[in-house]
């Protein structure tokens, strides 16, 4: 299953599985090629009809419930620790480099976010509503490859994790998971939360990270945004730690 979400992610070539002949690589290759694309069509196509909702929104009157503020015709949010401001258009606007991960999630929370505060109860990624389509890319692409960076170097990952924390809640998360080598409490948007904890390898146990949200986020971003949120801060971080000497 791993295997075959890393090819539909592009990470993969159906032709480097050991258990097919290479007649049958060749004829479901482009299968898998046209599936690949109707994915990236499916994600355009949430693109423009977010984008098609955005000009019907009160800039002014939306802020208060999405944690944001107002610039002149902008919509002014944090996501990723980064500004970025939305235009009537639904165009966003950075310093940083734009990408679909990013925009779409931020589409989606302007439009979609209910604004509710943080309720508590810590889930894991599969227990948010409509998780189900997603949760197996999500535990690949995301919580194995997060845990796997952490492992390389616990002390820079939680560093560059810093960037997003949400510092007064660093003493809560610590309580959570009092036995955990490190805990951070997260905003990748403003009212979207979640947890890290990670225990490093030790005798026969293996290294552990634990991702959960705070069950607000399900409905104050979605679990598909979700996904591509968090795969947006993965790549983030990859490049900030890169810089500072990882090798992932």
């Amino acid at each position: 299953m791993a295997f075959a979400a890393m090819i539909l992610q592009g990470e993969a070539k159906l032709s480097q599985c050991p258990h097919i002949a290479p007649e049958a690589a060749g004829l479901f290759g482009g299968f898998v090629a046209q599936l690949a694309k109707t994915l990236e069509e499916r994600r355009d196509e949430l693109m423009e009809e977010l984008k098609r909702e955005i000009p019907n929104i009160d800039f002014k009157e939306a802020a208060p419930r999405l944690d944001a503020t107002v610039s002149g015709e902008h919509l002014v949010l944090r996501c990723l620790g980064k500004r970025f401001e939305l235009d009537k258009d639904g165009n966003l606007h950075s310093e940083c480099h734009i990408n679909n991960w990013v925009h779409l999630p931020i589409l989606n929370y302007t439009v979609h976010s209910q604004g509710r505060e943080l309720t508590g109860e810590w889930v894991t990624f599969a227990e948010l509503k409509n998780a189900a389509d997603w949760a197996r890319f999500f535990s690949h692409r995301c919580e194995k490859r997060m845990q796997a960076i952490a492992a390389e170097d616990p002390d820079l990952f939680f560093d560059a994790m810093d960037i997003f924390a949400s510092r007064s809640a660093e003493a809560k998360a610590g309580e959570a998971f009092a036995t955990a080598d490190y805990a951070i409490e997260v905003s990748p948007l403003p009212k979207v939360t979640m947890l890290i904890a990670f225990w490093k390898a030790e005798d026969e146990f293996d290294a552990k990270l634990t991702l959960l949200f705070d069950r607000s986020a399900e409905v104050n971003l979605g679990a598909e945004s979700i996904y591509l949120l968090i795969t947006g801060l993965l790549e983030m971080l990859t490049r900030i730690m890169t810089r500072h000497g990882f090798h992932q």
